[in-house]
């Protein structure tokens, strides 16, 4: 038995992050930011999955980049342990630019995950339409996400969801996509 659930008031930023199977370093800036559109897959073993979004990727982006990450980074040093862990090195990186064709034809973000544990496609599915729908009963017109192009799994799934690889130079990753999808 599957459930989907708005991240708030449902848990607290806390609960959600520290749960084992989902991972707070991707979804921190998404509950702090844009809690009103991500969403949480559970199953009787608790939290599984995930579908997080902003509306308006152009301003989440700057307020990510502006405010979030120097407060995430301040309270976790690179140095934080021996060496640093690869979570705290993640806050650390430079996080690169989308370019402005994508924000203008695909305004909204969105991330979506699952534990390995989740074997029903069709419960990740509703999970992505929540999202979707959230997001265009709001006013958005297109989505986009960034996927890494050794995910064989992930990009399947987008693809799935009627995502599509966008042609656009983009100072990436090497190895990642950037995916977008009109709503």
């Amino acid at each position: 038995c599957w459930v989907i659930r708005a991240a708030f008031p449902f848990r607290s930023k806390a609960q959600l992050s520290h749960a084992p199977t989902l991972p707070g370093r991707l979804l921190g800036s998404f509950l702090s930011l844009s809690p009103e559109y991500t969403f949480v897959l559970e199953d009787e073993g608790g939290p599984c999955g995930y579908a997080a979004g902003a509306l308006h990727a152009e301003g989440f982006l700057q307020q990510r980049d502006s405010s979030w990450l120097p407060a995430i980074r301040h309270k976790y040093p690179p140095d934080l342990g021996t060496g640093g862990s690869e979570a705290v090195l993640f806050f650390h990186s430079e996080p690169l630019a989308v370019p402005q064709p994508v924000l203008r034809r695909f305004p909204s973000l969105v991330q979506l995950g699952t534990a390995p544990r989740v074997l029903d496609v069709g419960a990740s599915r509703s999970l992505a339409l929540c999202l979707l729908s959230a997001l265009r009963a709001n006013g958005s017109r297109g989505v986009f996400c960034q996927v890494s192009d050794t995910d064989r799994q992930q990009l399947s799934f987008y693809s799935k969801l009627g995502f599509v690889a966008l042609p656009v130079a983009w100072g990436s990753s090497p190895g990642s996509q950037l995916l977008g999808r009109l709503l």
